[in-house]
C-alpha cells in the first residue's frame, strides 16, 4: 500500500504510482511553481497557481486513473517525488501521458522508470496505437527518458501558448517522440 493508503495505479521496481488526494497539495504546489521544473514546459517562472486552486483540482477526481492526477512515490519509503498523468488515446490512437519529478530526485533514472511504467500502463489499459512525448529540445534528461522507453524521434515543433497566456509563458521548442504499440509488444516478448 502507498503512504496515503490507496492501492497503487501501478508499480515499477523502485516506484509506486497512486492517485493524488487533497493531501498532496504541497507536492503539486512545489512542482508546479518551481521554475526549474516548469521552465522546460514553457513556464520560466513556474506556473501561477494557488494552493486553493490546487486543492479544488485535487478534490475533483474522476472515475478512473485517467481522469486524475497521479503521485510518484519511492516504494522503499513512500516519499512523494513527483507527479504523473495518464492520457486516453485521441481519435488517431495517440496517448500523451506526462511525468514531472522534484529536482532533488533528478539524475537517479526515476523519470525513465516512471515513463516506462506510464507507457506500459497505456498499452495495457487502452487500445492506443502509440504513446507520444514532446520533450523540450534543451531537456536532455527528458529526451533520454523517452528513448529509455523505446521512444523514437518522429518530428520536431514549437508549441505557442494562447495569446492570453503569453505574459507568463514562452514558446516550447520540442521533439516529438513515439513508442508504437507493435514495437513495445515486440520488446516485451523477448
Amino acid at each position: 500500500m502507498s503512504a496515503k493508503g490507496d492501492a497503487p495505479v501501478f508499480e515499477t521496481e523502485r516506484l509506486r504510482v497512486r492517485t493524488a488526494t487533497v493531501d498532496d497539495v504541497e507536492l503539486f504546489y512545489t512542482l508546479w511553481t518551481d521554475p526549474h521544473v516548469m521552465h522546460y514546459v514553457g513556464f520560466p517562472r513556474g506556473l501561477r497557481v494557488t494552493r486553493d486552486e490546487l486543492r479544488d483540482r485535487l478534490s475533483q477526481g474522476g472515475p478512473s486513473a485517467f481522469e486524475q492526477l497521479l503521485v510518484v512515490e519511492l516504494k522503499a519509503t513512500g516519499q512523494a517525488i513527483g507527479q504523473a498523468k495518464l492520457s486516453r488515446p485521441d481519435e488517431e490512437g495517440i496517448a500523451e501521458p506526462d511525468a514531472k519529478l522534484l529536482p532533488d530526485f533528478w539524475g537517479h533514472k526515476y523519470g525513465a522508470e516512471a515513463w516506462r511504467g506510464l507507457v506500459a500502463y497505456e498499452f495495457a489499459h487502452t487500445d492506443c496505437a502509440a504513446v507520444h512525448g514532446t520533450p523540450n529540445v534543451e531537456n536532455m534528461a527528458s529526451i533520454r527518458m523517452q528513448e529509455a522507453a523505446g521512444g523514437v524521434r518522429i518530428g520536431e515543433g514549437v508549441y505557442h501558448f494562447p495569446e492570453s497566456m503569453r505574459d507568463d509563458t514562452m514558446p516550447v521548442h520540442h521533439y516529438d517522440y513515439a513508442v508504437r504499440r507493435a514495437d513495445w509488444e515486440a520488446k516485451q516478448i523477448r
